[in-house]
C-alpha cells in the first residue's frame, strides 16, 4: 500500500510504504512519529477502529501495531483515556546536528508601555468560575449571533449595575451598545458624528495615529490639541 494516508485529531498522517507488510509499516510509521516528535508525548491517537477505517486495513492490524508499540514503551494504553504516546518518548537530536542555542534575553525585565497591562496578575480562578456560571445558565440562543445589535441584554444590565455602583454613572441597559474593543467603539461612534453632519473632531495631540486613521476613514478631520499636567489644553 503506498502513498496511504491518515488524518485524524492533531493531523496524524501515516505513510505506509510498500514493500513491507501492513503490520511492520504501520508499526514502523507510529514509531518514527513518536521518535521524532513529529507527534508529541501525550497526543492522543485514534481507536483501533477509527484509524483502521481511515486506513482501509483490518482493525486486528492496527491493535497490533498499537500493542507491540505499548509494549516497546512508545505508547501507553489505559482505559478511559484511550491509546496515547508515551511521555518517555522524546525527539532525539542527530549526533551531528549542532546544539540548540537558546537567544539571550534582551531588554527590561519589566515592561512600563503605557497601555500594557500585567497579565500575571490575571485572575484565572476567578474567570474560570465565573465563565462556568454564566455557561451553565446561558439559554441556547447565547451561542448564536445576537438578535439584538447592542449585545446581549444579561451583559448590558450587568454593565449597568457595574457603572453605577463603581463609577456613579447611572445607564439604563437599553442604552448600553457593547464593543468588540476601542477600535470598534470608536468606529462606531464616528460614524454616528458623520451622519450627525459632524465634520470636525478634537484630538489629543499625542494620541495614536492609528485611532486618527479611523476617525479620517468616517470622512472626519481631527484637530490635535495640546496636553498639559491637567490634561488638554483649550485653544490650542
Amino acid at each position: 500500500m503506498t502513498d496511504t494516508w491518515a488524518t485524524f485529531g492533531a493531523d496524524l498522517h501515516l505513510d505506509l510504504s510498500a514493500g513491507r507488510g501492513l503490520r511492520a509499516g504501520l508499526t514502523e510509521a507510529l514509531r518514527e512519529a513518536a521518535r521524532s516528535g513529529r507527534l508529541a508525548p501525550g497526543t492522543r491517537l485514534p481507536s483501533s477502529r477509527t484509524l483502521a477505517a481511515d486506513l482501509g486495513i483490518a482493525r486486528n492490524t492496527v491493535a497490533e501495531a498499537y500493542a507491540e508499540l505499548v509494549a516497546e514503551g512508545w505508547l501507553t494504553a489505559r482505559q478511559g483515556s484511550g491509546t496515547r504516546v508515551a511521555e518517555r518518548a522524546r525527539p532525539r537530536r542527530s549526533a551531528t546536528a549542532a546544539p540548540v542555542r537558546r537567544p539571550a534575553r534582551s531588554g527590561p525585565a519589566y515592561s512600563l508601555v503605557p497601555g500594557t497591562p500585567d497579565l500575571g496578575g490575571f485572575p484565572r480562578a476567578a474567570w474560570l468560575s465565573a465563565a462556568r456560571r454564566a455557561l451553565t445558565a446561558a439559554p441556547n440562543e447565547a451561542f448564536g449571533y445576537a438578535a439584538d445589535r447592542r449585545g446581549r441584554v444579561e451583559l448590558r444590565r450587568a454593565l449597568a449595575g457595574y457603572l453605577a455602583r463603581a463609577r456613579g454613572v447611572y445607564a439604563e441597559p437599553d442604552r448600553i451598545v457593547l464593543c468588540a474593543g476601542f477600535l470598534h467603539g470608536l468606529h462606531l461612534l464616528a460614524a454616528v458624528l458623520r451622519a450627525r453632519r459632524v465634520r470636525e473632531v478634537a484630538v489629543e495631540g499625542y494620541g495614536l495615529d492609528f485611532h486618527r486613521e479611523v476617525l479620517a476613514g468616517a470622512g472626519l478631520r481631527t484637530r490635535p490639541l495640546g496636553v498639559d499636567g491637567e490634561g488638554p489644553v483649550r485653544g490650542s
